[in-house]
């Protein structure tokens, strides 16, 4: 008796509307009850497509071909997840029951299931939670939770570790798991290696819109070939989760002592950014306490810690974005050229001047029609006179120009932001915080979303920012690029900032 299919592709394709050629080609893909399979490749490989081509959600955007049988209910888990929460609810628990209430399904079985999904996932504290309060990877949860209570047979997953710290990405992967000894079975699409993908039966490479197998692990050396990004760390220098110890790490003044010389420079470092006592709850409810930070100027600081650590709320709260619902103490001291500059209780637009903000989601930061108008307004044009309009325009573009070299999106001048892949867009509003030529940049989760190239991509841009004098103050659950590409990790743990536990990146 043949095995009966969840998925089955044959020969299948797909050509978006005026496309030139074909994103998918020739796909074969055939997925039982219990199997898990990852799909790997670059930006632009046809990953997403893919997963949009199987569940349906290609039908007016262009032709497919070949063969393409879905048994059963197959749903989606986009790479922006937060977009598949309703807006209909405003707690966890009246999110993940919504999907088997709106079909009719009997009170308590949905309460059931929603319970389960939560608990098999880590979250179920967070049913009565505000969806407001959560986390940005709280939040990806729950959008997978309310896709588990609806019962369906297949999920496919585009990117599901965008915004994971590493051990909620190894518990998704054990509740991925347990689905599919249900008797589901899971697609996952990515350009990275991470985790989740770890946990798959067979993980398969598409490279220009066609489908290479490699067996149930690629090589290290495959991976870097095919331009997948590897999350994982390597050797000794991994940093620890928060529950371990660290080795001890260097002086910030020895480790710029060390830059300095290989760079023929004699200045000691000076500290760029000085944060004391800073403290932020909410609804009376405590996010951080009693944050005590110094950034080096030149410096690259990766802040790691679990979802809901308060990685991101600590960042908000440098850039004044916090919001009117949360309390703060505290005191924040920019150095400028001049004397310590306090910010204190400075409104966001004067603390953009010495703080370029890049968010976990760079979508809410871009409001243009196209990538050199998004930076020709990314600020206000400053105060002047109407005869020196001209100049101060020219200045503008001269400005654009620069930010479009320095993060290489020059060929992307006229394209609309939304067009461009995530990994672009989060350059995109890197772009625009230099126009105000801060000395500090802070970088909400940078490494979301990219492929090997776009990792390279990011590095070359934060050492040229480094080299020209700025400092870095990054929040990441990427363990691979914290620990190869800054000097410091921090590790922020139940809104405390452990000093005995700093590790050492790898400076330079």
């Amino acid at each position: 008796m043949a095995e009966t299919m969840l998925l089955e592709l044959t020969g299948a394709g797909f050509t978006y509307r005026n496309g030139a050629v074909a994103t998918l080609t020739d796909i074969d893909l055939r997925l039982a009850p219990g199997q898990m399979h990852a799909i790997l490749g670059e930006v632009g490989a046809g990953t997403s497509t893919l997963g949009r081509l199987i569940t349906g959600l290609l039908s007016e955007r262009g032709t497919s071909v070949g063969h393409i049988r879905v048994a059963g209910t197959a749903v989606m888990l986009g790479d922006d997840p937060e977009a598949q929460l309703s807006g209909m609810t405003s707690l966890v628990a009246d999110e993940v029951q919504l999907s088997g209430r709106l079909h009719g399904d009997e009170v308590s079985a949905v309460e059931r299931r929603a319970h389960q999904a939560l608990d098999s996932l880590g979250i179920d504290e967070l049913w009565r939670r505000r969806l407001d309060t959560l986390s940005g990877g709280q939040r990806q949860l729950v959008a997978l939770a309310g896709l588990l209570t609806g019962n369906p047979s297949l999920l496919v997953l585009d990117q599901p570790s965008l915004s994971l710290d590493p051990e909620t990405r190894r518990r998704l992967g054990a509740a991925l798991r347990a689905f599919c000894d249900a008797g589901g079975a899971v697609l996952i699409t990515a350009h990275q290696f991470d985790e989740v993908a770890e946990a798959c039966d067979q993980v398969s490479i598409l490279e220009s819109g066609r489908l290479i197998r490699t067996g149930i692990r690629p090589s290290a050396s495959e991976l870097e070939r095919q331009g997948i990004w590897d999350t994982r760390p390597r050797g000794q220098g991994e940093p620890r989760e928060p529950h371990q110890s660290c080795e001890p790490y260097q002086s910030f003044e020895s480790r710029w002592t060390d830059r300095s010389e290989a760079a023929g420079e004699s200045a000691p470092a000076s500290v760029a950014l000085s944060v004391r006592g800073l403290s932020v709850a909410r609804a009376g409810v405590s996010v951080l306490t009693d944050i005590d930070l110094d950034l080096a100027s030149g410096e690259i600081v990766s802040i790691m810690g679990s979802n809901g650590a308060g990685k991101s709320t600590l960042l908000h709260s440098l850039v004044g974005l916090l919001g009117a619902g949360a309390r703060t103490s505290g005191t924040i001291t920019v150095d400028g050229n001049g004397p310590p500059i306090s910010l204190g209780e400075a409104p966001a637009h004067e603390r953009a001047q010495h703080l370029g903000w890049v968010g976990q989601d760079p979508g809410s930061q871009l409001s243009a029609a196209t990538v050199r108008e998004e930076l020709m307004h990314a600020v206000p044009l400053p105060a002047h006179r109407r005869r020196d309009r001209a100049t101060i325009r020219t200045r503008r573009q001269e400005a654009v120009t620069s930010a479009l070299a320095r993060t290489g999106l020059d060929s992307f001048s006229e394209t609309h932001p939304y067009d461009l892949s995530i990994d672009l867009r989060k350059d995109l509003v890197m772009a625009s915080a230099l126009i105000l030529s801060p000395r500090i940049l802070l970088l909400d989760e940078p490494t979301l979303g990219r492929d090997r190239k776009a990792i390279d991509r990011l590095n070359m841009f934060t050492k040229d920012f480094r080299r020209r004098g700025g400092s870095v103050l990054a929040t990441t659950h990427d363990r691979h690029w914290a620990a190869t590409t800054g000097d410091r990790i921090l590790l922020l743990d139940e809104g405390r900032v452990n000093q005995d536990e700093q590790c050492r990146g790898a400076a330079g």
